[in-house]
């Protein structure tokens, strides 16, 4: 008997990233406004001053499932992207065992 082969279901249909703001400590995010500063004094554009995260979230309930907190919005821009492309890729397993080191909160399977 022939068995049919069922297709493996992408963690694009169970989750979502999206670019949020950080939400650390009162130090690190006084820490973070001072190296903008510095930065900015120095021509810099002061990026580090804005904390972001790419947050994985649930389709179905929005529940926040990984929390990677960056250094700045381009790195963070450049983790969705990633992020964005193993969700296509990978299965759910797959995609939890890649991530889930690089959360920065206990991880919800």
């Amino acid at each position: 008997m022939d068995s049919e082969h069922v297709p493996q279901q992408h963690a694009s249909e169970e989750f979502e990233v999206e670019l949020e703001s950080s939400n650390e400590g009162t130090l690190r995010a006084a820490t973070r406004w001072a190296a903008g500063l510095v930065d900015a004094f120095f021509g810099g554009d002061g990026s580090e001053v804005l904390g972001a995260a790419v947050v994985v979230h649930r389709l179905d309930d929005h529940s926040e499932v990984i929390r990677i907190n960056t250094g700045t919005i381009e790195e963070a821009e450049s983790l969705v992207a990633m992020v964005r492309s193993d969700l296509e890729e990978l299965n759910h397993e797959d995609f939890l065992d890649r991530w889930s080191a690089a959360d920065n909160q206990e991880n919800v399977s």
